[in-house]
């Protein structure tokens, strides 16, 4: 009798430890609720709630702007009233100070302009290439392309002249060569000069194959200090680089891949000195 009392304890016993087993098996077999993860998408979307009601009170991007057909005299006045002429471009790199020339009074106008109305907010060095230059200018922030949405499309008449030269360390303005006659400026991207020293021949070349004249000062400039001669006369050169060619040459020497384009961005800050 006791050896059946034993006997029916023990299957009793293990009878109770199979259904807790499969009690605990059939719990793990079921997804839980993850609350943390839970708790993570609700605060997501509150966060993106929040960001559409700010959107909403924002004010609309509100500034002045030139009117078709009077981008000259817009900037005239501009420039009249806003008279800064040194800027700071700061990179990961370090920066580079600009000093802007007041004999090209519509291309430092613009410059100021587009940098007061954060037109350069979160823009980049987009074209790299070693011993020619460092292009900038270009953004795909949206903030960005909001504003210069606001801002309208147009060009900035032509500012070249003799003496402002494409030699190192000079600022210049990219433009359009197709359906450009009058050599009219982009108003938002612009390069610096890196250029390379030019020999005697090596400039009688540059003449022939461009078809353009190089004084005998701006001769002994290219063969000193090195630059570009053959975008003179085309590109208008507004400003020149007074600190932090050497900022230039390590932006230019990023790596890059087959369009010229840095593998890792270079963003450009822009800050009004004086």
């Amino acid at each position: 009798m006791r050896r059946y009392l034993h006997y029916l304890t023990i299957s009793l016993w293990l009878l109770l430890l199979w259904a807790c087993t499969e009690k605990a098996n059939e719990q793990e077999s079921k997804p839980k609720e993850d609350t943390e993860a839970l708790s993570k998408q609700e605060l997501v979307l509150q966060r993106a709630e929040e960001a559409l009601e700010a959107k909403k009170k924002e004010k609309p991007v509100s500034f002045p702007k030139p009117q078709i057909g009077k981008v000259k005299e817009f900037f005239q006045r501009y420039g009249a009233e806003n008279k800064e002429t040194k800027v700071r471009l700061k990179t990961r790199l370090g920066d580079i100070d600009i000093r802007l020339y007041e004999e090209t009074p519509l291309h430092r106008a613009n410059f100021i302009y587009n940098i007061k109305n954060d037109l350069y907010y979160r823009t980049i060095f987009y074209r790299v290439v070693p011993k020619f230059m460092v292009q900038g200018g270009n953004s795909d922030n949206d903030r960005t392309l909001e504003k210069r949405e606001h801002a309208g499309s147009y060009y900035i008449p032509n500012e070249t002249q003799p003496g402002l030269i494409h030699k190192r360390g000079a600022v210049a303005m990219a433009m359009m060569y197709d359906d450009n006659p009058d050599f009219k400026s982009s108003q938002y991207s612009f390069y610096i000069v890196i250029g390379k020293t030019i020999s005697e021949e090596g400039l009688d070349a540059v003449e022939e194959e461009y078809g353009i004249r190089i004084s005998a000062q701006d001769r002994a400039i290219y063969k000193e200090v090195g630059g570009t001669p053959h975008l003179d006369g085309k590109h208008t050169v507004f400003g020149k680089v007074i600190n932090g060619m050497d900022v230039v040459e390590a932006i230019a020497a990023e790596d890059r891949d087959s369009g010229d384009w840095p593998i890792t961005d270079v963003i450009i800050d822009y800050e009004i000195l004086e």
